[in-house]
């Protein structure tokens, strides 16, 4: 199968992902070796934490794409956001200083792990108001939703895309994490899995693996949508199917 890793931080130097040129390249080459064929780039955006750098993430980009071009005639590049929540975030997007995933309605959103359930579900009700169709990143990691399924079935009902990390499911990020997300796949709640990779020592660009087991765990046509099929709606903006 070629996977579709629709949040990463290959981005070099714009975020606490990738932090010079050749790691930049090594987690492409990586992520590609393990037969990822197309990938978002979605460095974190809040100016507050991390700077200004719609500019530079541009320009990484177009360095990327000319890398990739020159190697991998079968891998399509994209670029998007992952916005951290903030009062602020609608005037970022409507100044075009956070990207939807490549141009969508679709807007690759996260919180920080201790964050209470109603900030969650108020900020999301908030950007669905706003015509965007949030992709909730990792959801897994936030310890208000643990558990709490009559909240995430709504969210899903609501239209919210339900995002997990690869590694999380594998256990790499402790124990709380790969139940929640192994739960939300045992009840066909989630929507994508992805890399959310950043280098290529603690987070690498590592699909195959998470596959493998989701296919045998939870069936090969759900795992096809994980990984491959509702990314690629995503990125070409068309309807997820919640059924």
């Amino acid at each position: 199968m070629n996977y579709a890793d629709m949040h990463c931080h290959m981005l070099y130097g714009v975020d606490d992902g990738a932090q010079d040129r050749e790691t930049s390249r090594a987690v492409l080459d990586a992520a590609y070796a393990d037969g990822t064929r197309t990938i978002c780039f979605t460095p974190h955006c809040h100016p507050g934490y991390y700077g200004e750098h719609t500019d530079e993430a541009l320009q990484r980009y177009a360095e990327l794409r000319t890398y990739a071009a020159e190697r991998y005639s079968d891998l399509a590049l994209y670029l998007g956001n992952e916005l951290h929540d903030d009062p602020a975030c609608l005037s970022w997007l409507d100044a075009g200083t956070c990207r939807t995933l490549n141009g969508s309605r679709y807007l690759l959103v996260d919180f920080s792990d201790d964050v209470s359930l109603y900030t969650i579900t108020k900020a999301l009700d908030q950007l669905l108001n706003a015509g965007y169709t949030p992709v909730l990143a990792h959801t897994e990691v936030y310890r208000s939703l643990r558990g709490d399924m009559w909240t995430i079935c709504s969210l899903s009902d609501s239209g919210v895309i339900l995002q997990l990390d690869s590694q999380s499911i594998m256990g790499d990020f402790g124990l709380g994490a790969k139940r929640a997300a192994r739960r939300l796949l045992r009840h066909g709640l989630a929507d994508i899995v992805a890399s959310d990779a950043h280098d290529m020592d603690r987070r690498p660009p590592r699909l195959s693996a998470c596959h493998a087991f989701v296919a045998e765990k939870y069936g090969a046509a759900y795992a096809g949508l994980l990984f491959a099929d509702n990314p690629q709606r995503i990125l070409r903006d068309e309807y997820i199917g919640k059924d």
